[in-house]
């Protein structure tokens, strides 16, 4: 049985995907969020299934069944599993053998995740232990998380009855870890019940208080003395039974490929793929020139596959590639290939919503139906100075209400536009950087000739 170490190298792997480009979606979602920790059936299938190619095809035999019913749409959109009008209802308004897709009342179908069987993707656990719940906020919304636990007794083989379960915790408007838009998510700290052992299945509820929509995840876990590992993705067929004890002499294998984002003149951030194997750090390592200066070590039970670069010079190239380490034998592994970036002088260096200089917008557009209509809008930095982190507005000039949109955050109000980056395409590199998003609205008009990044006028084409 193959193990993944923890929440963290899991939602590493899957941000190399999104950062990637592999986050495709064919049906862009209104919808706003889904248990990443331990992770939500559509979530762990979504992880499993993504490929370079941007196709979902997962290996595991529980997500391959839901993608023969439903297809790989609700994948694409596995933070939109919703009740648009459920209120906060439990018994009465969500029936037993549906609770993991709310009823079957969103835009998508995920009837299948509802299947009772031993061979989702879960996590490992220890009962009675505390743990940070993670909840991806795809869009940010006000409102409580309930946390339940199937009680002692489960028959993970039946349909889930409200009756299965026992409500363990509420969670009132947690932390984020980051903005809306990508892998970031809600938090919370929580304890399992102590008198849990073997399959369980945790189910979350969230409720927004600013609507009457509702959103729902299903996770499988296993109370095995496990400390977060998962099992049952990447064509491990997920062995029911104990979890394997790690081994701590098993020598790391070369992380995935590292990425940089949101780079200052003084910092940069980086993610990476994890590692196999047992890892006690991670080396971050400027090779630049030939150097191969040791900039950051991550350290953690396991280390996380993120971090910030600081204390750096400005005006200066970097090339990080990073590299593994087992602290219990002395292994480590060889260096991923270098990412390169140049951090701007201190005079390049915008912060968050300062004005852009020159920019240019292209609103393309793709489809239009009379009632509503499918846009892509570029917009491109033209300016001498790097952008970190922006914010495009317009004005509609025919009524036109956005109703889905991706690869960005939106606000609308009346006929005023605003939308921001994503979490991954907030740097706009000077002299042609650009970053691009959809949406489909209602109704129907001209091309909005207004546009401004960061406050300042762009040109249209």
């Amino acid at each position: 049985m193959k193990l993944l170490r923890r929440g963290l190298a899991i939602a590493g792997a899957a941000a190399i995907a999104i950062a990637g480009g592999l986050l495709v979606n064919p049906s862009p979602a209104s919808a706003h969020g889904a248990t990443v920790f331990p992770g939500s059936r559509q979530y762990f299938c979504w992880l499993d299934g993504v490929s370079d190619s941007g196709q979902i095809l997962p290996s595991n035999p529980a997500c391959q069944d839901a993608v023969a019913d439903s297809g790989v749409t609700p994948l694409y959109n596995w933070f939109g599993n919703l009740h648009p009008s459920n209120n906060g209802g439990t018994v009465g308004s969500i029936p037993d053998g549906r609770i993991c897709d709310g009823g079957d009342a969103g835009p998508y179908d995920f009837s299948p995740y509802n299947a009772p069987r031993t061979d989702w993707p879960r996590t490992h656990l220890t009962a009675g232990a505390s743990y940070q719940i993670q909840h991806n906020n795809w869009a940010h919304h006000p409102g409580h998380f309930d946390v339940y636990l199937t009680q002692d007794g489960y028959n993970p083989n039946s349909p889930l009855s409200w009756d299965d379960l026992e409500l363990i915790h509420t969670e009132q408007d947690p932390p984020q870890s980051g903005g809306p838009g990508g892998l970031e998510y809600y938090y919370w700290d929580m304890a399992f019940p102590s008198n849990r052992s073997g399959l369980h299945l945790m189910f979350i509820h969230w409720v927004r208080s600013d609507s009457p929509e509702d959103f729902f995840s299903c996770s499988d876990v296993i109370f095995d003395g496990g400390n977060g590992e998962v099992s049952g993705l990447d064509g491990d067929p997920g062995d029911p039974g104990p979890g394997e004890p790690i081994d701590e002499t098993e020598p790391p294998t070369q992380p995935g490929p590292a990425l940089v984002s949101t780079v200052t003149s003084t910092s940069a951030s980086l993610s990476w793929g994890a590692s196999d194997g047992y890892v006690t750090a991670y080396e971050l390592v400027n090779t630049a020139g030939g150097s191969n200066e040791v900039l950051a070590e991550v350290t953690g039970t396991p280390p996380a596959t993120s971090t910030a670069l600081t204390d750096l010079s400005p005006d200066t190239s970097y090339a990080i590639a990073v590299r593994a380490r087992n602290d219990v034998t002395g292994d480590v592994s060889s260096l991923t290939e270098s990412a390169p970036f140049t951090t701007p002088s201190d005079d390049d260096d915008p912060g968050p919503g300062e004005p852009a200089g020159d920019c240019d917008v292209a609103y393309d557009v793709t489809n239009d139906w009379g009632s509503g209509f499918q846009a892509e809008v570029t917009v491109t930095n033209q300016s001498d100075s790097a952008i970190n982190g922006w914010e495009l507005t317009w004005t509609f000039d025919g009524g036109q209400d956005i109703i889905q949109l991706w690869n960005g955050v939106d606000s609308q109000s009346g006929s005023s536009v605003s939308v921001s980056n994503a979490t991954w395409n907030g740097n706009l590199s000077a002299n042609g950087g650009s970053a691009s998003f959809g949406f489909l609205a209602n109704n129907s008009g001209g091309t909005p000739s207004d546009f401004a990044l960061n406050g300042t006028a762009c040109s249209v084409s």
